[in-house]
């Protein structure tokens, strides 16, 4: 794929944390016409890179054109909030294309810094819902994908699930957590990956989807040095002084919901670089490797026509009100 122009350089190492004075370097919000730093991509997009299904997961999605999302409604302000959803209106035929969804791409890319993303909603859970907030690096070289905010709608999580992705590279053999992951080799890039879940943990309840929302959402931070990766979630009515007041100290906010220290088994700073930031929702694909355990938090997912996740998610638009982003801003500091 094409390059992206580089936001930040990679950042320098750091002794701590709390060491690090952090400057704000781009902020993507209302005022800053937040959309206008994104690319949509849409089916044809993903068509012409040769994904038959018009989505790199294999999901029951139709991803829509920027103009198809501005004229729907599926992307756009509300007041000083930028609203990404999915169409909850309309049936879709199970041959069809899927249900209706945006997915955005960062048109900079970032090598190192601090993200902050304040969100004051995600999709809710319901069944076949993906949604994520992650990074990629587009040109592959190598392969580094961070997903520090994602999740199995449909299963009743309520855990965010933080995951590092890579090829034939890094462990993390001092990583804790619950739901541990220390591998994040996907074990097979060119086919069908034997471990698809990577590397990683999960967070606390409260983190995603709907728990998330009803505790008016929060704060994901992301810190990307050449130390490593550390993902913190800070609730709406956690969120420190620190952050508001636009100076930032990780140091501050506890132990992180996810650390992954840079080591001999993973150089953090060569491997996870040139990354993308990406916003999408999809439903069923690729993350429906168990059906059959994924499904028994959810059960209603299995009882459509056909007893499939397409079918659920194509027969029951009224499922999906609660399937939206709703952002405040995404702050990057270095």
């Amino acid at each position: 794929m094409a390059s992206h122009k580089s936001l930040f350089m990679l950042l320098s190492a750091v002794t701590a944390t709390s060491a690090q004075q952090y400057k704000l370097v781009k902020s993507y919000d209302r005022s800053t016409n937040f959309f206008d730093f994104f690319n949509v991509r849409d089916r044809a997009f993903f068509n012409n890179l040769g994904y038959s299904t018009g989505d790199p997961t294999s999901g029951f999605v139709d991803y829509a054109t920027r103009q198809e999302a501005l004229s729907s409604g599926l992307m756009a302000y509300r007041g000083n909030q930028m609203y990404i959803g999915v169409d909850s209106t309309n049936t879709v035929p199970i041959n069809g294309r899927g249900r209706k969804s945006v997915r955005l791409e960062s048109r900079e890319t970032f090598n190192g810094g601090l993200l902050l993303a304040d969100i004051a909603h995600m999709p809710g859970n319901a069944c076949g819902v993906w949604p994520a907030l992650w990074a990629y690096n587009m040109n592959e070289n190598p392969i580094s994908e961070i997903d520090f905010v994602e999740g199995n709608g449909w299963t009743g999580q309520a855990e965010n699930t933080v995951s590092l992705h890579t090829c034939g590279r890094c462990t993390f053999p001092s990583l804790k957590g619950p739901e541990l992951r220390r591998d994040c080799d996907l074990k097979g890039c060119e086919g069908l990956p034997s471990n698809p879940a990577g590397c990683g943990v999960n967070g606390g309840r409260g983190s995603f989807g709907t728990e998330f929302n009803n505790g008016g959402g929060g704060i994901y931070a992301l810190l990307l040095d050449t130390t490593g990766i550390r993902v913190w979630f800070l609730p709406r009515n956690k969120i420190t002084s620190d952050i508001t007041s636009g100076k930032p100290n990780p140091s501050l906010w506890g132990t992180p919901q996810a650390d992954f220290r840079s080591s001999s088994s993973c150089n953090v700073g060569k491997t996870f670089k040139d990354l993308t930031i990406i916003i999408n929702t999809s439903f069923c694909g690729a993350i429906m490797y168990d059906y059959k355990s994924q499904i028994e938090g959810y059960p209603q997912c299995g009882s459509a026509p056909g007893g499939s996740c397409n079918a659920y998610v194509g027969a029951n638009p009224q499922a999906y009100k609660e399937t939206y982003w709703l952002f405040n801003s995404i702050k990057m500091y270095k």
